[in-house]
């Protein structure tokens, strides 16, 4: 979790407003095992939109996104997320919350590392989540538009398994989650304008570690749909979402 800003010390410094997602980017162009390709302007990835943002998608696409899907919980939420507004379609999955009382408080006590959260996310609340993520990917307006946050967790995760169930090999599914830190200083400057995180944090305590998505990973392996049938993804949803994804060669 970022840390909160506390430091009352300087109550005239002003902060700069960012009116662009900092960790935007369209999961397009990415190789399949089989000799496919994703699909550009399907998956958008990045960190949560705010009121006053402009108006542009990754790439110059069109604005906004057909579909939203939110995985923050509703303490980190705004009012009124902005995107309904424009004409997109919001999920919201709150994964965080969906966790088990226990797990919560030790994340609370910064006794979950990243690692094992993703794990949590996908070993024990995957019902809670999975089959509405993917039925939203396969057959909800596009393109799709995951966030929570920052963009690097959560979505992180979320990305990883929508890609994997597609085709996309291990290796560009670990590089894309890690594209994230290319973007660690612009999205650290958007967060301390968000009052979400306190100015003295050095822009790379806000990015990922590669390494703790390989247990994600590991789960993927043998069969990468394997997880979310197990979460109650039916392979019908998988075959549409890989459908509209990605582009035979």
């Amino acid at each position: 979790m970022p840390a909160t800003r506390t430091d009352q010390s300087t109550p005239d410094l002003v902060v700069p407003h960012h009116p662009r997602l900092a960790n935007l980017r369209d999961v397009g162009g990415l190789p399949t095992l089989d000799g496919g390709r994703t699909r550009p302007g399907v998956l958008w990835r990045g960190d949560a939109p705010l009121e006053g943002d402009e108006t542009r998608g990754p790439g110059g696409l069109a604005w906004p996104p057909g579909s939203v899907v939110d995985l923050r919980n509703p303490t980190e939420l705004p009012a009124v997320h902005p995107l309904p507004a424009l004409g997109a379609e919001l999920t919201s999955l709150p994964l965080i919350a969906s966790l088990a009382p226990a797990a919560q408080a030790r994340g609370k006590r910064g006794e979950l590392d990243a690692g094992e959260l993703y794990l949590l996310l996908v070993e024990t609340i995957g019902e809670a989540w999975l089959p509405q993520l993917v039925g939203v990917a396969a057959y909800g307006p596009g393109p799709l538009f995951v966030h929570c946050a920052a963009g690097k967790d959560r979505t992180g995760v979320a990305v990883a398994l929508l890609l994997r169930a597609a085709g996309v090999d291990r290796a560009t599914v670990a590089a894309d989650f890690a594209a994230t830190n290319e973007h660690r200083a612009a999205l650290r400057d958007r967060l301390v304008a968000q009052g979400a995180l306190d100015p003295s944090v050095e822009a790379s305590r806000v990015g990922v570690t590669p390494e703790h998505i390989e247990p994600v990973l590991d789960l993927l392996d043998d069969d990468p749909r394997d997880p979310l049938r197990d979460a109650g993804v039916p392979d019908a949803d998988l075959d549409a979402w890989r459908d509209r994804l990605v582009e035979d060669a």
